[in-house]
This record gives structure tokens, sequence and C-alpha cells, in this order.
């Protein structure tokens, strides 16, 4: 009978995990995570964390680099960054895992992804001939198996780059220099759909404008310009909800709350020391706090 009511249990467990979308390969709930880099064990690698900084867990280790990781839709995928194999021709590669770190395997060479909201695809940026001289950065979208690497933007000499999917899936938003090839540290926030058609500029900043991520809801995106700033999808209603203090911090790498209701965001001082601390803030600007205090921690993503 002890042995019987041990099946039952057991085959109850199973039936709970593999039935649970929300649980990742090991059972472990990975939706509503922070994740982030950090060098504090010495090399560059991804950790995860409560919104309120609680149950910290390193997720990769080894000689090899992790960075600018990004949660999979349904949160059991990690990609990420990472400097295995690296060579002038390809300066980042493109690695898969399981959001506990296990099962990596390298996809290609690439950087700044944003997965397809149906967690089949990868957009990337990546500078293909780098090692030549030439800075041109295109704009790609890959299969997560590896195949069918179509590059969606093709301006010579422009850098396109920090891609963000759409949560419908129907179109992409980056960053570009396009229009201030006289200043190449400036730049604005573009939108096209998935097949690279209608590239249409949606801010004028003047200044520089960079790292678009979209709102859960799909109505609007989050973005760099002096601080952190929002402005809806049709290119209305631009607020700064924070903005850099001169001589003191900037912030940057906005990540939206599954909720859309707040933004985790990295505070690096401006006093040439670049520490770092990860910060919470409500999407109206109110409710700023330090959620970690780690001198070289920078979001990743949060997961939904």
């Amino acid at each position: 009978m002890k042995i019987q009511n041990l099946l039952i249990a057991i085959l109850f467990t199973f039936l709970i995990y593999s039935c649970d979308n929300s649980v990742g390969p090991y059972g472990v709930n990975y939706h509503n995570k922070i994740l982030f880099t950090s060098s504090r064990s010495g090399t560059q690698q991804l950790y995860m964390m409560n919104p309120d900084a609680t149950d910290i867990e390193q997720i990769t280790s080894g000689q090899y680099s992790h960075s600018g990781g990004r949660w999979s839709p349904d949160a059991k995928q990690i990609i990420a960054g990472t400097d295995e194999n690296w060579t002038t021709a390809c300066y980042s590669h493109m690695v898969l895992m399981y959001s506990d770190g296990t099962n990596r395997r390298l996809l290609s060479c690439g950087a700044q992804m944003s997965w397809s909201p149906d967690g089949k695809r990868i957009a990337f940026a990546y500078m293909p001939s780098g090692e030549l001289g030439d800075i041109t950065t295109y704009i790609y979208i890959i299969n997560v198996d590896g195949t069918n690497t179509v590059k969606l933007t093709n301006n010579l000499g422009v850098t396109d780059n920090t891609p963000s999917w759409s949560p419908d899936g129907t179109s992409i938003a980056f960053s570009s220099n396009r229009d201030y090839l006289t200043s190449k540290f400036n730049s604005e926030i573009y939108l096209m759909d998935v097949y690279g058609n209608n590239q249409t500029r949606l801010t004028n900043t003047i200044t520089s404008a960079g790292s678009p991520q979209w709102s859960p809801d799909g109505t609007t995106i989050a973005f760099v310009a002096d601080g952190i700033c929002l402005i809806n999808k049709d290119g209305t209603n631009y607020r700064q909800i924070i903005n850099d203090e001169a001589g003191i911090c900037v912030y940057r790498l906005p990540q939206w709350s599954p909720d859309g209701k707040q933004l985790v965001i990295t505070w690096i001082s401006s006093d040439g020391n670049a520490i770092k601390k990860i910060f919470i803030i409500n999407n109206d600007g109110t409710g700023l706090k330090t959620i970690l205090s780690d001198s070289t921690a920078v979001v990743s993503d949060w997961s939904k």
C-alpha cells in the first residue's frame, strides 16, 4: 500500500508539472523574475531574482561570459550573448539555454536579441564586416533552430540595432542613426514590419534615443533619451518619466513588468566609476526605488 501511494504521488506531481505552462524544465516557476548580468563572481554571468531582489540565483557560470539575456515568452528558455568562440569576425555569439542554464547551444553570431511572441524566432543586431572596418550594423531574424536567417535592414554605413518585437508579432521597434550620419552617437526610434518593410521614424528627440521596449499590451514603447521615456506606438504622447542627473547618474535599459505598471531600469553613476544599481519605477514616473545595489549589475529582462 505504501509503494502504491508513493507511485500515485509521483504520478500526480508529474501531471501537475507537465500540464502547468508556468514552470520550467525542472518544475521551477520562472515567471515574474528579473534577469540581470553581473560580474560579482568574476566573469559576467546571468542571474535572476524576484522583483523585490530576494532569491537571487546564478544561472550561468564557467570560463565564458554571458550577458544581455532575454527570457522566452513562456519563460522556459533564455537567449544571451557569450564570448565563446569569439573572433574578430564574430565578436558575440548568441547562445540558447534552458532557464536554469543547462542545455546550452550556440545559435549564431549576433547581439541585442528579442524573441518573437510565439517563441519561434529571434530578432538580433549584427555587424558582419566589423573586422574590415565597416561598422554597418543590420537587423536580422533567425529561427530558434538556427535556420532561415533573414536580413531586415540594408542601409550601408548605418547602425541599426536594439530590435524589440511587438507583442502582437507584427512590428519591430529599433534604434538607428540613419538620420544623424554626421554624428554617429545620435539615434532615433523606428518601426518596421517583420519583413523589414514600412520603416518609419517614431521619435524626434534631436539628441539620441535607443533601447526601445514594447509594453506587454503593445500600446506603448519605453526607450532611453536623456533618461527613461515613453511614447505611444503611433508616435503620440511622448513623455519622460525620469531624467538623467548631470554629473550624478544616467538611467538605462528599461524593461517592463508583466502587468505593464512598472519598469526595471539600470542606474549608472556619472562620476567616472560607472557604479551600477537596479531600480524599479512606476510607469508614471512615481515610486522610484532601489532594489539591488550591485556595482556591476545590468538589467536584462523581466519575465512575463
